[in-house]
């Protein structure tokens, strides 16, 4: 059995553990075209001295985690830092992570050691909200377990609320405690039923900013699966109400997978690459091109925020938009990552190897990827206009992110000081651009592919 590639990702996982992958995924394919040193014997060495001279007899928990570590220590001794083995717990939650959805009752959970899961918001529409959940209860039994025996801390005692769509779970929830109670009332329980269901997380938040809200402002916070599907229906809606011109946040926004990002370009783009990758495997070796279908109109015009975390795919879509001129890239430089990882799931293992398979470079071949040899070295994509921000200003739009993403599952701000029609000084930046309809050949060199900034 071939092992299979799940994934296309171009966003840092995690670091986690690797050995089982690469002796399974060899062993299973073709031999290794480089001369990859592995040496079975003084690794069976190893292993024999353990089990067999070690002060302690290894339970089979330990001696997998000493496993998975090695294999972490093999693959994350690479030249780059975003090589990772992920184990089979690690694993399924990045296949929900990665796609955008899951099956569950819809809640934002705060763990309460020795009592058990607190409700810190609700999935709108979602089971446990229909089911008749609020914000504040604690779920102290899920099917007649109690929570209190078992630790929390472990990602698989906590996975216990998700399960198939449709399928139903019996969950014992306790009222939070008046504030006018007396130490010795005892908090009300009761037992709900919930039907588990499709959950979605949100990674678009679109809002009108400008005058008369003729802007269409659309922030993601990352790529996974659905996003396309997400922004779509925001972008769609915004242009059949009539709006004049969009800005695409992307800062803080680390990136994800590949897919989503070039469908998502694609509806700026009418023709031409998206990005071009470049790797030693023939699989490697490939180039995203746009499709006419679906391009928005010429007309609307576009500004794209950036900051030193944006990174990965979303260098991809800032480089594309900036090499097609198709809109202005406004903020300060990336994070200059450039590298394409791929997801390959280990054979029968429930797990998967994530390696940098290849580099990318804009449609015009640009890159500006980090050295971590050279720090010092200037990095990732340069802005068309550089507009920094205050400490101060990071720190509240870093608030007013977090506000937008609460708000998505009906949980109370945690920051009601900051408007939610605040504007940091790069978003107001951007709105003057499109008042004033500056053209890209105003801001940038003529040259193609040129992209020298201009402050403010």
């Amino acid at each position: 059995m071939r092992p299979t590639i799940v994934a296309w990702i171009l966003a840092p996982l995690s670091a986690v553990a690797l050995l089982v992958a690469v002796h399974v995924a060899r062993s299973a394919d073709a031999k290794p075209t480089s001369p990859v040193v592995w040496d079975e014997e003084e690794f069976a060495f190893v292993r024999r001295m353990v089990a067999d001279t070690y002060v302690d007899e290894l339970t089979e928990a330990q001696s997998r985690d000493a496993f998975y570590a090695a294999v972490d220590g093999y693959v994350r001794s690479l030249p780059d830092e975003y090589n990772d083995f992920i184990p089979p717990e690690e694993y399924r939650k990045w296949v929900d992570d990665t796609a955008g959805h899951y099956a569950g009752v819809g809640v934002k959970i705060d763990v309460l050691e020795k009592e058990g899961l607190k409700i810190a918001g609700l999935y709108p529409g979602g089971p446990a909200a229909t089911a008749g959940l609020r914000i504040g209860e604690v779920i102290t039994h899920v099917g007649g377990r109690s929570l209190a025996e078992v630790d929390l801390s472990k990602p698989e005692n906590v996975r216990v609320l998700k399960g198939p769509v449709g399928s139903p779970v019996v969950v014992t929830v306790k009222a939070p405690r008046a504030k006018d109670a007396p130490e010795s009332a005892v908090p009300a329980l009761r037992q709900v039923t919930i039907v588990r269901g499709d959950i979605r997380p949100a990674t678009v938040f679109p809002r009108r900013v400008g005058k008369d809200g003729r802007v269409g402002y659309l922030r993601i916070s990352e790529f996974v699966e659905t996003t396309p599907a997400d922004f779509d229906r925001a972008l769609d809606a915004m242009i059949a109400d009539g709006v004049t011109a969009l800005v695409v946040d992307l800062r803080g926004n680390g990136g994800g997978v590949l897919p989503a990002t070039v469908r998502i370009a694609d509806r700026f783009i009418r023709q031409g690459d998206i990005v071009r990758m470049t790797g030693r495997a023939r699989n490697t070796r490939r180039t995203e091109a746009a499709r006419a279908d679906d391009t928005i109109p010429d007309h609307i015009g576009l500004v794209v925020l950036v900051d030193g975390h944006t990174a990965s795919a979303s260098e991809v879509f800032a480089g594309c938009i900036q090499d097609h001129r198709r809109g202005v890239v406004l903020g300060t430089r990336t994070y200059g990552k450039f590298l394409v990882q791929n997801i390959t799931e280990v054979p029968g293992r429930d797990a998967a190897v994530k390696l940098t398979s290849a580099r990318y470079v804009t449609p015009n071949g640009r890159s500006y990827a980090r050295d971590p040899k050279h720090p010092e070295t200037p990095a990732g994509l340069p802005p068309d206009v550089v507009v920094d921000l205050s400490a101060e200003d990071r720190k509240k739009l870093g608030q007013a992110f977090d506000n937008q993403e609460e708000a998505v599952w009906s949980a109370p701000l945690p920051f009601p000081d900051v408007p939610a029609d605040w504007l940091d000084p790069q978003l107001a930046r951007a709105l003057e651009l499109i008042g004033q309809n500056l053209l890209l050949q105003d801001i940038r060199d003529d040259k193609p592919g040129a992209t020298t900034p201009r402050k403010g």
